[in-house]
């Protein structure tokens, strides 16, 4: 049996045991060491939605190592991170990259992920760690392969740069910000007092509100590259209010809700507005390559990690609340720092 976080129908999560799934000719069953929660999977959770089998089993971002393998070329022991997409392979956005499929399901949601000790995958889902990397940074490598298939976008290097909203995935778009174009200063606008803190922790002070941003004797500040990690309504807005004549809006926060636009904001300043979802294979190879060379750059950005068997409780307690990456602890022999105070800075002084 797997021990496993469960969903069921009525949205209760509990700790309990599931049969695992077989593996298949071609399949590999993972030990899985971390597993990262993502917004989605938090939607998933508040809805239901997306699920095609009860009780689920979400988590698709995943760590861990081989403990069964039949597939030639993966050996048992090898570790390997998930990739987590399950596209149909017959669509239109198919023929052009596996990211812009039409039909495109995920782990958790089509089969059980993750948030569990053994998960069964295609072979073709997993890819190697580089040696040497701790599985507690090579968990964030999904969510970085977002950021990366995101930035790519931007054709142009900015010479400033507004992050609107500090979590998860705007922490992960600063830094690599950072990285790709050190020269170019970065601002950020986050209300949370938590995940402002994160911010200055990691070098920007955030402001509350955009109105709180400096501005100049030109009047309220313009950037270059204006990333809307927030997508809360009238994000959008005061995403085209906030960027310059040519620049760049990148849309990367998954929001269904209507905002008013004007298009002449858009027209007569030559703005460009795109938006990025998912990633492709070679951006979630270039992210474990990234955390290879760097993981001090990146590791800083987990400030939760949770046992599976506490999972519940945490999420009872309202993860929105939180800073920064939680990633769960989904193999017993894998220590884990449940406290939800720690912060970044305790981190480095614990290391």
């Amino acid at each position: 049996m797997a021990r496993a976080l469960l969903m069921d129908q009525d949205l209760a999560l509990t700790v309990a045991e599931r049969p695992p799934v077989a593996p298949d000719p071609g399949d590999v069953v993972v030990q899985v060491a971390w597993a990262g929660v993502c917004g989605s999977d938090l939607h998933v959770m508040r809805t239901g939605d997306w699920v095609e089998y009860w009780p689920a089993t979400l988590g698709h971002e995943v760590a861990g190592w081989i403990v069964t393998s039949r597939a030639p070329g993966l050996a048992e022991g090898m570790p390997v991170v998930v990739d987590s997409r399950i596209p149909c392979g017959v669509c239109d956005g198919c023929g052009r990259a596996a990211r812009l499929c039409t039909a495109m399901a995920w782990l958790g949601e089509r089969r059980p992920g993750g948030y569990a000790d053994r998960l069964t995958v295609p072979a073709h889902m997993v890819h190697p760690v580089p040696a040497g990397l701790d599985l507690s940074v090579a968990v964030l490598a999904e969510p970085l392969a977002v950021t990366m298939s995101a930035l790519d976008r931007v054709h142009q290097a900015p010479r400033s740069v507004l992050v609107v909203g500090y979590g998860p995935i705007g922490a992960f778009c600063h830094t690599e910000v950072t990285r790709r174009w050190p020269e170019a200063p970065v601002a950020v606008v986050e209300p949370s007092p938590a995940r402002s803190r994160l911010a200055a922790a990691r070098g920007v002070p955030a402001a509350a509100a955009m109105s709180d941003l400096p501005g100049n004797d030109d009047g309220p500040p313009r950037f270059d590259l204006v990333i809307d990690a927030a997508g809360y309504p009238g994000s959008l807005s005061d995403a085209l209010s906030s960027v310059t004549s040519g620049g760049t809006v990148l849309l990367v926060a998954l929001s269904s809700k209507p905002t008013p636009v004007t298009p002449s904001a858009i027209v007569e300043q030559s703005v460009n507005i795109t938006g990025s979802v998912g990633f492709d294979t070679a951006h979630l190879h270039r992210a474990l390559d990234a955390l290879a060379a760097d993981p001090g750059r990146y590791s800083t950005l987990v400030t939760h990690r949770v046992p599976l068997a506490d999972l519940p409780a945490f999420l009872a307690e309202g993860v929105q609340r939180t800073a920064g990456k939680v990633i769960v602890s989904c193999d017993p022999h894998t220590p884990a720092h449940p406290d939800p105070q720690r912060t970044p800075s305790a981190q480095r002084r614990r290391s």
